[in-house]
């Protein structure tokens, strides 16, 4: 493998500069796949529905994104510092990702020596200057005006994707690599571990805070007749309480099995106080509200 930009080479064939392009982008799609999966996974932990107009979701991967509605959502700062660690980590510890391994690639310097982990901040820190406007413009023109193509995070770190069989001093050894992958799969199983925790024990309270949004979210036009706190009712799935109202406070809990009730305190034209009870449905689906009572 030939490739410009790395001392002591030539430009390489049009062939070869072709394959690894494709192979880039073949990688870059798992990558993308594997961190939105991550990220819409933490988002449904952590993150806080808002199915109001405007409000939609946008998952950024590596360069590319996804949009939803009315599911939930943390804060985009969140998803570019989830795709920073997704990327720093994995080129600091092996100098490839999952994407690239798959593809036979990994992350070298200029020599095709194995990759720092200051070169590795710096590329994955302009990742996000690559990824502008959107799905990697910047980055995709930096890749075709190179003979390496290199985007602007590889410029400035002085990096290149290379094929792993033509630049073995770059690899770790076997089981250098084992080490690392199991260490990080500790690491990942403690994190998820923690979250799955998070996600019985505390994140109620982010839904109630979803069900307020998506009752906020419909349009009701004869609130005139409706009580001042509200009026309990179902609307296409949802429970409404046909207002518009913002939540003050969320109390201790009681808990019961697998359902937990609330009693929170919200604000229309006056302030009010309910009940809401959520049931439990299973890791894979979470909590949803059941019931609302309005005490007055």
């Amino acid at each position: 493998m030939q490739t410009d930009g790395a001392v002591g080479t030539k430009p390489g064939p049009p062939a070869i500069r072709i394959r690894v392009f494709f192979t880039r982008v073949g990688a870059a799609i798992i990558d993308f796949i594997i961190l939105s999966s991550l990220q819409i996974w933490i988002s449904a932990i952590f993150g806080v529905a808002d199915p109001a107009p405007g409000n939609n979701y946008s998952f950024d991967g590596d360069g590319f994104s996804l949009t939803f509605g009315g599911i939930p959502f943390i804060h985009p700062i969140w998803l570019y510092v989830i795709a920073f660690i997704y990327f720093f980590v994995q080129e600091t510890l092996f100098g490839t990702t999952i994407g690239k391994l798959l593809f036979g690639l990994h992350v070298t310097g200029m020599r095709g020596e194995r990759l720092s982990w200051l070169a590795a901040l710096w590329r994955n820190l302009l990742r996000f200057l690559d990824m502008l406007p959107l799905c990697y413009i910047i980055g995709l023109f930096s890749c075709c005006l190179s003979h390496g193509f290199q985007r602007v995070g590889d410029r400035v770190a002085h990096t290149l994707v290379l094929p792993i069989k033509g630049t073995p001093i770059a690899s770790y050894p076997i089981q250098t690599m084992l080490k690392r992958y199991v260490a990080l799969c500790v690491v990942v199983l403690a994190l998820a571990g923690f979250s799955l925790n998070y996600m019985y024990y505390y994140r109620p309270p982010l839904d109630i805070q979803g069900w307020v949004n998506t009752n906020n979210a419909y349009q009701f036009t004869s609130s005139q007749t409706v009580p001042p706190c509200g009026k309990v009712s179902r609307q296409a799935d949802d429970i409404v309480v046909n207002r518009h109202i913002r939540l003050l406070q969320t109390k201790a809990p009681t808990w019961n099995g697998d359902t937990v009730t609330y009693p929170i305190v919200y604000s229309d034209t006056v302030t009010c106080t309910a009940h809401i009870t959520l049931n439990w449905h299973g890791f894979l689906h979470g909590w949803s509200v059941s019931t609302a009572r309005i005490d007055g």
